[in-house]
């Protein structure tokens, strides 16, 4: 709803949040790209339009980000610009390194 009215040159202004399934993640150096959480679609993103910033600052500020709940981003568009602010998940691969033995020296045991 709001990409089909940001532009338009009509007043008054409205102030969308948007909260949807799509997390940001770098598919190569330096790339940053969207995702939906895997089990997730499009189809569970939900916007609100409010009449004032200040009603969309409140409810931008009380969506807490759960990729369990399918909550991957937030954003606060308007009518004049587009986006104003958005908060997203970042998912981030973390290589992480364990000591491993590999131990035959009972052959030599005797």
């Amino acid at each position: 709803m709001a990409t089909e009215i940001i532009g338009d040159g009509q007043s008054p202004n409205k102030w969308f949040v948007t909260q949807s399934a799509w997390i940001k993640y770098y598919p190569t150096y330096g790339v940053l790209d969207s995702k939906l959480i895997p089990g997730w679609s499009e189809k569970d993103t939900h916007t609100e339009v409010f009449d004032s910033y200040e009603e969309a600052c409140e409810a931008y500020d009380d969506v807490v980000l759960d990729i369990s709940f399918g909550l991957g981003s937030v954003m606060i568009e308007d009518r004049e610009i587009g986006v104003v602010k958005e908060r997203w998940l970042t998912e981030k691969l973390v290589v992480e390194y364990y000591e491993d033995e590999h131990d035959d020296s009972y052959f030599y045991e005797k």
